[in-house]
């Protein structure tokens, strides 16, 4: 497997499973079968509705919860709740995640970052970054936040 470095040194897996558009029902089948094929990295998210099963799916898996890099983004609806990462962690039945993102720079983005930062802080995210958005984009949360960004996704379309 081969392994990206983020930029505060955290490996990740290059390759894993999406659960994008998929029912619940097909993200634990879907993932138990890639954790159990020698996948080790799952990206969700609060907006595909299919963290619990994801949850689920890594604890049917049988390997430790250390053996996974699991990667979730926040929704914009969720940015300016203050337990939206603890929401997340239950609903995802973890006591960490390794790679929270800003699912888009939407609604008050800056509030989602900061929680993100805070969740950092408090050990129950080893990094975090923000995915749809441009390089200028990025270099403006590093201005309001604490944090350098850790990891950056892009989608292009």
């Amino acid at each position: 497997m081969e392994y990206a470095t983020l930029n505060n040194g955290v490996k990740m897996p290059m390759a894993g499973i999406g659960t994008f558009l998929l029912t619940p029902d097909e993200a634990e089948a879907s993932c138990v079968s890639a954790l159990q094929n020698g996948y080790r990295l799952i990206d969700t998210a609060n907006a595909y509705v299919n963290e619990k099963a994801v949850g689920r799916a890594m604890k049917k898996s049988g390997l430790q919860r250390e053996e996974i890099f699991l990667e979730t983004k926040l929704w914009p609806s969720f940015y300016e709740q203050p337990d939206a990462v603890d929401k997340t962690l239950a609903r995802l039945d973890t006591p960490y995640i390794d790679l929270l993102l800003i699912h888009q720079p939407a609604g008050n983005y800056v509030a989602g970052y900061r929680q993100m930062e805070k969740a950092y802080k408090e050990g129950k995210v080893r990094a975090i970054g923000a995915a749809n958005v441009t390089a200028d984009l990025i270099r403006g949360y590093c201005r309001y936040g604490q944090l350098d960004v850790i990891q950056e996704k892009y989608s292009l379309l």
